[in-house]
């Protein structure tokens, strides 16, 4: 039976339908649920209200709480939701499911700003805009990302624009973090873990017609300014959903008081056109449109001109029986992104030459699945496919001219393509355990036209084709591979009494070289070992072979919960950046970026818990470390993230709340900085730090939510040990970028 917890502290009972539903208050500051509850946007916007300029309004409140508790008044905030379906838990055990306005107060820039509140979870800051997620070690092609139902690949080389930027936060549900490989279902790789944005379909009852959502916040510091609108209008049949965001943000001051490059400029619009004949099926016709421009970035050489995504998704679901079928559903998506950076545009030209860089991202895929009962077992089968074209080329010219001849094919007209084939069983062994396993297989391809591989950019005699690059350090040219990749997964759960449960899984997942660490070709001028700044994808790469452990216990009391998840993950063939120093199957020795096959090993762990230790009062914790050996070489791997944590405690009333959270990062000493003999991606040794929000919320009128907060209350100057500065082809050295200072928010919304 599945179980959805809510920290919801202000909402309206959605309808259930014929589903059974019970309410009971929740004790987890974080979320377990297998999916994502119905409640489409009756639930109100997260925590905030800044302690100080809540307390007059408190007092208000509290005598008006006492008439407000009354079963027909929509603004009566119940203590804890639980929503039991009755569906069997489908989702695995370490896995975060939370609407999206409860996962983190204030005002998150994106999506991987959002997701670094989530235990395990990291993010590496090139600016304002742009959070590079992080999960247990892992980042990039090593993370499937999914924005309802639809990869997106950002279309610059060096991620200034990964996929959680075109995200409109405003406009999603619910986010799903499933850590580590646990499932099969959403493509092949996957191995750090998968991130799921979804929206709810909207189901109306007889005589409703319409449904609002609008949003507007701000902040001090950057002066970020944000507005987002959600309208749907229908009948029970169907519906026609609008969305809209707006936000721009000048650069902030760290907490020395230094500005930091990070301005940045975003607005997306979408429309949603669905059937919903009845409560078990839908069809849904979707375009979403993002723009973001003048995005600064101190961690980088170029700063983002513009981003633009256009997004197409056509989903059909069918959850009552169909032949020999459950359920049954389909989806079609297409994700085009155009992306542009300059290193003149949007800052003094402190260098020789002129460069710019236009690239694109064009995806397309579909997945279909059916579910089945056979044999005593729920099954789960599926195909997927999915195609990613990617090209970019840097021009560069003097000062005075026009910036058009080229400098590198940094992705010369690049081909992903991958086809899957997958199921998924779930076999109850008693009332209290079961087993569920999953197997895949991935038909993997990956092509680089010859003819621009070719082509020789104009230059100096360092100016080098693709295909010459790629012979330099690895003795092949531009060949196109294909890989045959089978993996799986089985895990097994058990229920024990009180509330204590656990589970085991064991997976053995691959992942096949992604466009940029198999064929980037970007030149550099000659330099030394310690500052060459070349960047060459390494054409005959293996698939990564990630075979994992993972062990769940978690304690589910009455006033209390905790949960403990620990992972082991022993890695044949990681794909590593690093330079080159002569390895085997390196050639030459200049210290020039490349790609290679190394053995490694991942171990860590999350650890979470809460208690209500009196009324209205909750405190809870959590912890994530991870440990990342580069076992070829004894060395670590760079860019890991150190044992890092959060400790809070709320005050939770029938119509106001208010909380302080203290973030900290220990200090960082496990790293590879040293260029002339490993990759030199790491900065350094990285201090430890701390940082105190306070945040609160205030149930105003049956339909409007006031927060305010403020972070990093005691202005503390401060950065994470992650950081895509340090990755930077166009930079001379690693850097880290301070996060913001202080910064006072402010959060409004009116949902109707």
């Amino acid at each position: 039976m599945s179980i959805i917890r809510l920290r919801s502290w202000s909402h309206r009972l959605p309808s259930q339908g014929t589903n059974p539903a019970r309410l009971q208050v929740a004790n987890e500051t974080g979320i377990r649920p297998p999916r994502r509850a119905p409640l489409c946007n009756q639930i109100t916007a997260g925590t905030g209200v800044l302690i100080v300029m809540l307390a007059g309004l408190s007092v208000a409140l509290r005598a008006e709480t006492a008439t407000a508790q009354t079963a027909d008044d929509g603004g009566v905030v119940l203590p804890e939701l639980e929503v039991t379906a009755d569906r069997p838990d489908d989702l695995p055990p370490a896995t975060f499911v939370a609407p999206i306005v409860e996962v983190a107060p204030g005002l998150p820039a994106d999506g991987g700003d959002l997701l670094r509140s989530v235990p395990g979870v990291s993010g590496s800051r090139m600016g304002g805009f742009g959070i590079d997620p992080i999960i247990r070690g892992q980042t990039a092609g090593q993370l499937n990302i999914l924005i309802d139902g639809a990869y997106a690949f950002g279309g610059c080389p060096n991620r200034m624009d990964p996929p959680t930027v075109y995200v409109d936060l405003d406009n999603y549900d619910s986010v799903t973090v499933i850590k580590g490989s646990q499932t099969v279902r959403y493509g092949g790789g996957g191995t750090g873990g998968t991130v799921l944005f979804e929206r709810d379909t909207p189901r109306f009852e007889p005589g409703e017609v319409f449904r609002a959502r609008f949003t507007g916040g701000i902040t001090d510091n950057s002066h970020t300014g944000n507005l987002g609108a959600d309208v749907t209008v229908g009948t029970p049949e169907g519906f026609a959903r609008a969305t809209g965001q707006y936000r721009t943000a000048d650069n902030y001051d760290d907490g020395n008081g230094n500005p930091v490059r990070s301005a940045y400029n975003t607005e997306g619009a979408g429309l949603s056109l669905g059937l919903t004949p009845n409560d078990d099926t839908r069809a849904v016709l979707s375009y979403d449109h993002t723009h973001d421009w003048d995005v600064l970035y101190a961690g980088a050489g170029m700063d983002g001109i513009y981003s633009d995504s256009d997004q197409w998704r056509l989903r059909l679901g069918q959850d009552t029986p169909l032949g020999p079928f459950a359920a049954v559903k389909a989806e079609l998506y297409s994700v085009s992104v155009d992306h542009l950076m300059d290193n003149y545009s949007l800052r003094p030209l402190n260098a020789m030459f002129k460069m710019r860089a236009p690239s694109t991202a064009d995806t397309a895929g579909g997945r279909l699945t059916a579910d089945l009962e056979a044999m005593g077992m729920n099954w789960t089968l599926g195909t997927d496919y999915l195609q990613v074209d990617r090209d970019a080329t840097r021009f560069w010219n003097y000062r005075s001219a026009a910036v058009d001849v080229p400098n590198s094919y940094l992705w010369p007209d690049v081909v992903n393509s991958d086809l899957g084939l997958f199921v998924e069983i779930e076999r109850p062994l008693t009332e209290q355990s079961r087993l569920t396993a999953g197997l895949r297989y991935d038909r993997t391809e990956a092509s680089v036209s010859r003819s621009r591989a070719a082509l020789v950019p104009v230059g100096p005699a360092w100016v080098r084709s693709a295909e010459q690059l790629y012979r330099a350090y690895y003795g092949i040219g531009a060949e196109d591979t294909d890989e045959d990749n089978l993996g799986g997964f089985l895990t097994y759960a058990h229920n024990l009494n009180d509330g204590l449960s656990f589970s085991v899984g064991l997976s053995r997942t691959l992942r096949s070289a992604d466009a940029t660490e198999r064929y980037i070709a970007s030149n550099a001028a000659p330099s030394t070992v310690a500052s060459n700044q070349r960047w060459v994808g390494n054409p005959g790469l293996d698939p990564e072979a990630h075979h994992q452990i993972g062990v769940t216990l978690a304690k589910d009391a009455e006033h209390w919960n905790t949960q403990l998840d620990l992972f082991y993950d022993r890695v044949d063939d990681y794909i590593l950046r690093d330079r080159a120093h002569g390895q085997p199957g390196i050639l030459l020795a200049d210290g020039t970026f490349i790609y290679r096959n190394v053995d490694a090993a991942l171990t860590g762990g999350e650890w979470t818990g809460s208690i209500e230790f009196a009324r209205h009062w909750r405190a809870g914790a959590s912890l994530a470390y991870v440990y990342a050996q580069n076992r070829t070489d004894s060395t670590p791997i760079a860019q890991t993230p150190p044992l890092g944590g959060t400790v809070s405690l709320d005050y939770l009333a029938e119509r106001w709340s208010v909380g302080t959270r203290l973030n900290w990062n220990d200090t960082q000493d496990r790293v590879d900085d040293a260029p002339l003999t490993g990759s030199g991606l790491d900065v350094g040794p990285t201090p430890g730090w701390w940082i105190l929000d306070l945040y609160g919320q205030a149930r105003i009128t049956k339909f409007a939510t006031l927060s305010l907060g403020v972070d990093n209350l005691f202005d503390r100057a401060y950065a994470y040990a992650v950081n895509r500065a340090n990755v930077d082809p166009f930079n001379p050295g690693p850097v880290q970028v301070n996060e913001p200072g202080r910064q006072l928010w402010a959060r409004a919304s009116l949902a109707f």
